[in-house]
């Protein structure tokens, strides 16, 4: 079985990836390969997720837009050699894989994301329209980077922060949309601290989503 999450930062993905891993599956986490990639091009440190978040930026910062499309081009890369160990590696009795994204795993480019499609069951965590304000909410209070893709528009007299946080709201439900028709599958799950999460409440409609449309590539 191979598998790949989608969905917001905060909607599960590095969690569930971590369950499934103790259950034998391969767990390819394109955040630190992403890091690993920026300390060897000499952009960060070291790569951990607090300063790649720092190294980012906001949109309103100068050289953003750079280090925006650099982050891209390196998230691509590393997509891009996850399938193709994927698509090299015989399908038949070969170790289940878990491939836990970023949150712009949607604007990689329609090429990747078909390969990804056909190499893998692509499952969408969704979460509930409460967690989402939530997730609203704490970004307001405590904002933190993420890829805008000209989402941040700022409007005549609207301080940056303000039109950090109006915008996001739209960032937010743009995503929703990608993500939604990007996937094969959809699971909603609102994370909840101290929660026992059972991979059965993955696998389980995974397994029926492939009973229902079985796949040639060993997904």
């Amino acid at each position: 079985m191979r598998i790949t999450l989608i969905g917001m930062s905060g909607s599960g993905k590095s969690l569930w990836s971590s369950v499934l891993s103790r259950h034998g599956f391969q767990h390819m986490g394109c955040d630190n390969h992403i890091g690993r990639r920026l300390v060897q091009a000499g952009e960060l440190p070291s790569g951990s997720l607090d300063l790649i978040g720092r190294w980012m930026g906001f949109p309103f910062e100068a050289d953003f837009a750079r280090r925006e499309a650099l982050y891209l081009d390196h998230e691509k890369a590393v997509m891009d050699q996850f399938l193709t160990e994927l698509e090299t590696r015989p399908a038949v009795n070969a170790a289940p894989v878990v491939i836990d994204t970023t949150g712009s795993v949607i604007y990689t480019g329609a090429a990747i994301r078909q390969r990804l499609r056909q190499q893998t069951v692509v499952v969408y965590l969704s979460t509930s329209t409460a967690y989402r304000q939530a997730l609203h909410r704490a970004y307001v209070e405590n904002p933190r980077p993420v890829l805008w893709q000209k989402h941040y528009r700022k409007k005549t007299g609207e301080d940056d922060q303000t039109a950090l946080q109006r915008c996001y709201g739209n960032l937010l439900a743009d995503r929703e949309s990608r993500y939604r028709q990007y996937a094969h599958l959809e699971i909603q799950w609102d994370p909840t601290p101290g929660r026992t999460l059972e991979a059965a409440t993955l696998l389980e409609p995974i397994a029926s989503f492939l009973e229902r449309r079985p796949s040639p590539h060993g997904a």
